[in-house]
């Protein structure tokens, strides 16, 4: 799936199906054979092992950035987009740092996802500042009962969820188990909607069963 397409699945036109967007780091530092703290420092080690990854998984979407300067993680958006042909580029970023969502939205990412910020007038700034560019903004924060609701009240464009019920405001990345990757049911609905685990997928997770679930889940 192109990024325009990612971008039409969020709600901004008409998508044939709901991405696939895995928010994967430590995954892809495993299955690229370098230290994590290498791959989060070096822009072009990352790429290298996050493109593969995502070849792997079968994902729509690169999550670029995780645990990762912002500036590395820009040089890594640019040295990733010739691998993906095309494939949707999510930035990382963790907290409500506004000059990092608008160096990524510089580069052209097709979605932002917020981790674990400081829910203060910081993030609504935030989410302001991706809407300029017109670039969708996710939360996700693992810890929160009602990610959803929160995102809502700060003006984002959606969130992760732990138990997606399809009522949720915005856009909503949920739908997925860690402990269950035999694939799931209908998508919840038909826009505004991704595949998703609610939490990082850990670097022990089998990349056999997730390239098999990639394969249902963009079939």
């Amino acid at each position: 799936m192109t990024g325009s397409e990612l971008l039409a699945a969020m709600g901004h036109g008409r998508a044939s199906r709901p991405p696939y967007v895995p928010v994967v780091g430590r995954l892809a530092a495993e299955l690229g054979q370098v230290p994590f703290e290498v791959y989060a420092t070096d822009a072009q080690a990352q790429a290298m092992a996050l493109a593969q990854t995502v070849a792997a998984l079968r994902a729509d979407g690169a999550t670029v950035g995780f645990g990762t300067d912002p500036a590395i993680g820009c040089d890594v958006v640019q040295r990733i987009r010739p691998l993906l042909s095309g494939l949707g580029i999510v930035a990382l970023v963790e907290g409500s740092d506004v000059v990092a969502a608008r160096a990524y939205c510089d580069e052209g990412i097709d979605m932002v996802i917020v981790i674990a910020p400081e829910l203060t007038a910081r993030l609504k700034t935030f989410g302001n500042a991706c809407r300029f560019y017109e670039v969708p903004t996710i939360l996700f924060d693992p810890v929160l009962e009602d990610a959803a609701a929160v995102a809502a009240g700060f003006g984002l464009s959606g969130s992760f969820v732990a138990r997606a019920t399809g009522a949720e405001p915005g856009i909503v990345g949920g739908g997925l188990s860690i402990d269950d990757l035999d694939g799931p049911g209908p998508p919840l609905r038909p826009q505004g909607f991704f595949w998703s685990f609610p939490v990082e997928v850990p670097a022990s997770t089998s990349p056999e069963r997730l390239g098999e679930l990639g394969a249902k889940l963009t079939a």
